[in-house]
């Protein structure tokens, strides 16, 4: 059986976020066509960098994991190369922004201005780990694919260079300022493939790094449903749930807007008093809201997030930044109502995509509005549950993904 590995930051049962979630379900599928491992990083707090991990390998669903330890994080060191390097990074944007990036990255489609300090800005990162590199130099050639998630971590920009000729990229990206930056226009270039998650997310990176880009195409991901879920009351007793909740779960951070949504929430009940409460579900990552409608469950089971997003009023994705947004197919999956903010340009396709299976918010005014229109109003989307699950369906089917990416592993 040929050997392939995947290169991300978190691995593990106690990580959920998007991408690194998304890496796990793809692992445990090609396990049944490949040997699968899996390098990675002992961290799970993407801002303390605090070592979560004790052990330097263990078996995972039959996947060996190998983690490794991540040089010691200066917060105020990395800020500062952060301001050293912005400028390429900002005038990269500013191309994009005026429509000329895309003919000028066919003329120079690799920058290697600024490159020499954004490699030592990467270093001085929480998740660079000298380590996992020396690792994956040692042991290239034992795979006959490598397969990195993200784009920006240091695993990703230095792992990729090591065997471009065999690397596989699932960038999961989106507009924000690290995707312009010198440095990515070599990986995005020198790799074998990419592999996006949907039309947006490729459309994005083809204004970006124009005809010179790697072979790319739309992989995606499946979306997971075979969890054991909880009777009702387990989930009420266990965490305390009120009759009438909405949802957000995935990482509590500043980075997925979540603190927006706490602040548009508490007004929104000023304005219209019920028993409503929020329920926010996932690792904490920013300071907790001490407020009586806000709730926080800390990190759940698979099966009890399923129950918490069956049982929910409304499901609320506040983030701007998605590159696919499993908590929303998840959601539609279970035929759930979902609100999500219709800055995001993937979650908003999704949307419409779908015929409305689900909606999006463009202002507070507009979330408030929508808010009482699907809790307390006649327009649930309710009848709208089948529309919502054939849609999950058609496009985000298992079988058909890792059909995909087989193909794109046989060419390496």
């Amino acid at each position: 059986m040929e050997k392939i590995c995947f290169v991300v930051c978190q691995y593990g049962d106690d990580v959920n976020g998007g991408a690194e979630v998304h890496c796990k379900m793809l692992a445990e599928r090609l396990s049944s066509y490949y040997k699968v491992d899996i390098i990675t990083t002992k961290i799970i707090n993407y801002h303390t960098f605090e070592e979560y991990y004790t052990t330097s390998h263990e078996i995972i669903n039959d996947i060996n994991v190998f983690r490794f330890s991540t040089m010691p994080f200066d917060a105020e060191l990395h800020n500062q190369w952060r301001k050293r390097t912005k400028w390429p990074r900002k005038f990269r944007r500013t191309l994009f922004r005026v429509g000329l990036l895309r003919p000028i990255a066919k003329i120079f489609p690799i920058w290697n201005f600024g490159v020499g300090k954004e490699i030592e800005m990467v270093k001085t990162h929480g998740f660079y780990s000298a380590d996992l590199l020396t690792y994956l130099r040692d042991h290239k050639d034992d795979y006959k694919a490598i397969i990195f998630m993200t784009y920006y971590w240091s695993h990703t920009i230095f792992g990729s260079m090591i065997a471009p000729e065999k690397s596989i990229l699932i960038p999961t990206a989106h507009n924000e300022s690290d995707l312009f930056r010198p440095i990515q226009t070599h990986v995005f270039t020198k790799v074998k493939h990419i592999a996006f998650n949907t039309e947006e997310e490729q459309k994005l990176a083809e204004n970006i790094f124009g005809s010179k880009m790697s072979d790319h195409s739309i992989v995606a991901v499946g979306v997971e449903m075979n969890a054991d879920i909880p009777s009702k009351e387990e989930l009420y007793e266990k965490f305390s749930l009120p009759e009438m909740y909405i949802l957000y779960f995935g990482r509590i951070s500043h980075s997925k807007n979540v603190d927006t949504l706490i602040a548009w929430f508490i007004d929104y009940k000023r304005k219209y008093p019920s028993e409503l409460k929020l329920v926010l579900t996932g690792r904490l990552f920013q300071d907790k809201i001490d407020h009586p409608d806000v709730m926080y469950t800390g990190f759940v089971t698979e099966g009890e997030k399923l129950g918490l997003i069956k049982h929910a009023k409304l499901v609320v994705n506040p983030s701007k930044h998605e590159s696919l947004s499993l908590l929303l197919l998840e959601a539609m999956k279970l035929g759930k109502t979902v609100l999500v903010n219709g800055r995001s340009e993937v979650m908003k396709a999704h949307c419409i995509k779908s015929g409305f299976a689900a909606d999006y918010y463009l202002s507070k005014r507009d979330f408030e509005n929508k808010m009482q229109q699907y809790v307390f109003g006649d327009k649930a989307i309710n009848g709208d549950n089948d529309k919502a699950i054939a849609y999950v369906t058609q496009y985000y089917d298992w079988d058909v993904i890792i059909n995909r990416l087989k193909n794109i592993i046989s060419c390496m």
